[in-house]
């Protein structure tokens, strides 16, 4: 958690860094004052990048904001040198939210009940956004039966999920639950991280193994490897088609997954 705490100092510092040369540096518009917002804002941003990625939630209002404020902080405190202060408390209290939210989060791994959610129903938003043609948000309605044998309720849970890869009705979540707050719980991510680290080891070694054998037996392997290759896209796309015709996905995912497939 320190290092987190530490950029998100350096976040606040570098969003505010040039308001504070305009609003006490006594500099008019030229090359000098251009490069600090250009450098500001890029160093700013690339800390928060950084942030995200150890904090491993994304909320579109931090976003937002990140990249909002600084062009605020840029063109309003020429004009009033109190306009810092406003954006100062509001980088603090994001700042502060973004730490709130990681301590909760990593506490709740550690000292979380371990639990397994049972898929009841997906729940669309009204409006579908793909983030980066390969992630869209769904809400998953589950059934949370604890291991500590308290007994079983429903609660939703909130994800980012790869198209194609939304779970559906029946399938089964690690999860992690805070024994204060029933319905504060997210994904078991030990669990989760060893058994897709396991399946990404077994597919690999059984690729591996089919490869050499292929290679040793077959002078054709080109030949094969070519036909293996179209064969694994016809069953990925025959797989979204599934989903797409169980309502799992909309016409939009189920477009977008499959330009993904075909690039």
């Amino acid at each position: 958690m320190r290092k987190i705490y530490s950029l998100l100092i350096a976040w606040c510092v570098l969003l505010l860094a040039p308001g504070l040369f305009e609003a006490f540096g006594n500099v008019t518009l030229n090359g000098t004052l251009a490069t600090v917002w250009i450098v500001g804002y890029l160093a700013q941003f690339g800390v928060f990048m950084w942030i995200m990625n150890l904090v491993g939630e994304q909320k579109v209002l931090w976003w937002f904001i990140a990249s909002l404020v600084p062009w605020a902080v840029d063109w309003t405190v020429p004009s009033s040198a109190w306009l810092l202060l406003l954006w100062a408390a509001v980088a603090i209290a994001v700042a502060a939210w973004i730490g709130r939210f990681s301590s909760r989060a990593r506490a709740l791994q550690q000292r979380g009940i371990r639990a397994t959610g049972v898929v009841l129903e997906v729940l669309k938003p009204w409006m579908n956004v793909v983030i980066n043609n390969v992630y869209i948000r769904r809400r998953l309605r589950l059934r949370i039966q604890r291991q500590d044998g308290s007994p079983a309720y429903e609660g939703i849970l909130k994800g980012l999920f790869m198209l194609g890869e939304i779970p559906s009705v029946g399938d089964r979540l690690a999860l992690r639950v805070d024994p204060a707050n029933p319905q504060h719980f997210d994904y078991d991510k030990a669990s989760t991280d060893a058994a897709t680290a396991q399946a990404a080891s077994a597919a690999t070694f059984d690729s591996d193994v089919h490869a050499a054998s292929a290679a040793a037996s077959d002078p054709g392997i080109s030949a094969v490897s070519s036909e293996s290759s179209r064969q694994n896209l016809a069953d990925e796309l025959a797989r979204l088609a599934d989903l797409h015709k169980r309502g799992a996905l909309t016409d939009s995912e189920f477009a977008a997954a499959k330009k993904k497939l075909l690039r």
